[in-house]
């Protein structure tokens, strides 16, 4: 067997967790195949220790700590069957709970920057909507492949947001929800922002497009099944490419490449993934409002359960 049998410690909440459980209600109505059969235990993520492997393992061991995604009985358990593909070494200066925000969160951050992005050094990078939890990591992320003197910028639409938003790195933080917020992005980047991070294209696209350097790119992380008004010539002025970002159309490879790279972030601390809240298990429940719909007005950080 190619499995390993994982003690969970902490699980992470996503967004698409909550999609699954809506199953054919939900924004996955259109995509059958992504929905899981029944009987289903959510969660992909998480993190914890090895208890026992699979007579074809040799990756991992009995003991070592670990996280994992695509978890093959889901995470949120005490126990969860994962393919050892899927479960990689968690170093030492990582938490669980940190733990559990790597699999999708990070490597969807590093992915869209890296990958679908091209980040080079010294680009100008905007994150709209920075303050959930693939938005702090790809600010950190950004400010390690673009360089510290490079701009980062990114928004928030909370108080909370924007202080959490600085708080790992970025150059400038802007309220998303406040009245003349490109004004202050644009005065920072006059010629645009070389690569955006968008969460919410379904809203935010044609602002993006406004925003947009010459040659950007603009990498769609999230956005509702909705269909939106574009002037064509946006995208023939500055040239912009736009560009999805599914982290599950990632080949073998570039996930590999993915998680060895997000290992050397967290060894040497350029990036901490931030747990915002952190509930038990019994409390799943809430997690799926608190992903969706903060009541603390938005987002920060991660959200994660402990069985």
């Amino acid at each position: 067997s190619s499995q390993v049998l994982v003690n969970i410690k902490a699980a992470g909440v996503n967004p698409s967790d909550t999609y699954l459980r809506l199953g054919p209600e939900g924004p996955y109505a259109g995509n059958p195949q992504l929905l899981p059969k029944l009987p289903y235990t959510p969660g992909k993520d998480g993190a914890g220790v090895v208890e026992a492997v699979g007579s074809e393992v040799s990756d991992v061991a009995v003991g070592d700590r670990v996280y994992t995604t695509n978890a093959v009985t889901g995470t949120y358990a005490s126990h969860a069957v994962c393919e050892s593909r899927t479960v990689y070494p968690l170093p030492a200066v990582t938490s669980f709970a940190q733990g559990a925000c790597i699999g999708v969160p990070c490597a969807t951050a590093f992915y869209a920057l890296h990958i679908r992005g091209a980040l080079a050094p010294g680009d100008r990078v905007f994150i709209h909507g920075a303050s959930g939890a693939v938005g702090l990591a790809a600010v950190q992320l950004a400010r390690f492949l673009a360089g510290p003197e490079a701009l980062v910028a990114g928004s928030a639409g909370t108080a909370e947001g924007e202080a959490a938003v600085l708080a790992v790195g970025a150059s400038l933080a802007v309220n998303h929800r406040s009245v003349g917020y490109m004004d202050v992005l644009k005065k920072a980047a006059p010629e645009g922002f070389d690569v955006i991070l968008e969460m919410f294209a379904h809203v935010n696209l044609p602002t993006d497009l406004a925003l947009a350097s010459h040659r950007a790119i603009i990498c769609i992380v999230g956005s509702r099944s909705e269909d939106i008004r574009l002037n064509p010539r946006h995208f023939m002025n500055s040239e912009v490419d736009v560009r999805g970002v599914f982290l599950s159309m990632a080949s073998p490879a570039e996930v590999a490449a993915v998680h060895a790279s997000l290992r050397s972030f967290l060894v040497d601390g350029s990036l901490k993934p931030v747990v915002g809240l952190q509930l038990p298990l019994s409390d799943a429940p809430t997690a799926h409002r608190e992903v969706m719909r903060p009541s603390a007005g938005g987002a920060c950080g991660n959200i994660v359960l402990i069985p």
